[in-house]
């Protein structure tokens, strides 16, 4: 007899099931564009700069009385220019005739795929500054048909050596102490003041201060609620908890650390360091004022539709900008590379 299965309707006309759905599992924050402060605008494409300062050591040598000046301080003595350079972001979308005039996609609708996709790009244009801004490159200068103009990251700004391009002028470097590549289980408690401690030797102010950090960074300041005792065959970990016993949970996570010198608002971030390897990434951290840091735009993000020429729409979303470290002498780094 005549049977009709679901493999014959398959092939014969089952509608499919598909949702009004699509799922992006992927959103990346951004913290230091979103906590970064907005400078003026840019109006030179090669170079921009500003001017850091300091204080002459103390004089208590004490004098005679009846002497007359001789000898004058310049106001200016500390004065240094740090410079930076700008970057262009591009990213470009197109969707042929076909797609944007006829088709009804689920979860985006009737011709609306160049919308979404204007929107999806903008929010990609956003990570790729983001992670330019947070990454280990140097400034480049545009030079030939093909090396484009590179903004400094803060991988290369957080530097106790001379950069490449532009250098840092020696006095307004990041000091060695304010920098540690030990391994991500070998930091401590410890570590962390000392790092806060070489900050403010140099700035003289004890600051709330944030760390864009990595999440293996993140969860080694979550571990240093933990207390190893014994001997080396036998070990107790010891945690303590002041969360009330009656809500049923746990809360293991440590966002703020205070220390002698200073306090540490912990932002965790998956776009540090992207130039680099994927667990150096992890590892890394960037202790910053962000009353010290600020973007500068040439052009903020943008659509902007371009000609069809037929075979449908399209457009780039682009942006110009770059990276402004204040004094790059109050700033610290973990670049830890192994666990």
């Amino acid at each position: 007899m005549p049977l009709l299965t679901i493999n014959d309707q398959i092939s014969k006309g089952l509608r499919e099931d598909l949702s009004d759905l699509i799922a992006v599992v992927d959103a990346k924050s951004k913290p230091l564009l979103a906590l970064a402060k907005k400078g003026a605008e840019l109006v030179n494409p090669d170079v921009f700069s500003w001017q850091a300062d300091g204080y002459n050591a103390p004089s208590f040598a004490g004098v005679m009385s009846g002497d007359d000046v001789s000898t004058y301080d310049s106001p200016a003595a500390q004065r240094a220019k740090l410079s930076g350079r700008c970057q262009k972001f591009r990213r470009s979308i197109m969707v042929d005739d076909f797609a944007a005039n006829i088709s009804d996609v689920a979860g985006v609708g009737r011709k609306k795929e160049m919308a979404r996709g204007a929107a999806k790009s903008i929010e990609e244009l956003g990570r790729d500054i983001e992670a330019a801004f947070c990454s280990d490159s140097d400034s480049v200068q545009q030079t030939g048909a093909s090396t484009p103009y590179r903004t400094r990251g803060l991988g290369s700004w957080i530097s106790a050596s001379a950069q490449t391009d532009l250098p840092v002028p020696s006095d307004y470097r990041s000091v060695a102490g304010s920098i540690t590549t030990t391994a991500t289980d070998s930091i401590t408690e410890g570590s962390i003041q000392n790092l806060l401690q070489a900050i403010y030797e140099q700035t003289g102010t004890v600051k709330n201060l944030v760390l864009l950090c990595g999440p293996t960074l993140k969860r080694r300041f979550t571990e240093f609620t933990r207390t190893q005792a014994g001997s080396t065959n036998v070990a107790l970990n010891v945690k303590t908890y002041s969360t009330d016993a009656a809500d049923k949970k746990i809360t293991a996570t440590i966002d703020m650390f205070e220390g002698d010198f200073g306090s540490l608002q912990l932002l965790p971030s998956l776009l540090l360091a992207q130039d680099g390897l994927a667990a150096v990434q992890s590892r890394r951290g960037y202790i910053l004022d962000p009353e010290m840091v600020e973007v500068r735009y040439g052009r903020r993000p943008a659509f902007r539709e371009l000609e069809d020429r037929g075979g449908g729409p399209r457009g780039i979303i682009d942006a110009i900008a770059g990276l402004v470290v204040h004094n790059p002498k109050g700033f610290g780094k973990i670049a830890s590379t192994a666990s």
